[in-house]
């Protein structure tokens, strides 16, 4: 299993990141905290060509989780973007 080892911290990182940006008190805060788990998408994502390269895991694992990690990545950046706008000049 890919959770296995180092792998487990980033993938718990998203999740406790996006619920520890939750609990603050402004939605600076919470896209702070959404840009760190975005950052931990990225970390396993980079875990994912170590383990398909070492054949820990099968291609078709690896772009299952890939894809997902992906599609992860693209809800961050969007809620993101909605608690922060980039204002238009």
């Amino acid at each position: 299993m890919i959770c296995e080892g180092k792998s487990v911290v980033p993938v718990s990182a998203i999740m406790a990141n996006i619920a520890e940006g939750f609990g603050r008190n402004s939605d600076k805060e919470f896209a702070n905290f959404l840009n760190i788990a975005y950052a931990s998408a990225y970390e396993v994502q980079s875990h994912l060509y170590i383990a398909k390269d070492l054949e820990y895991i099968s291609g078709e694992t690896f772009e299952t989780l890939y894809g997902q990690l992906d599609e992860i990545c693209r809800m961050l950046f969007s809620l993101r973007k909605t608690l922060l706008p980039i204002p238009i000049a």
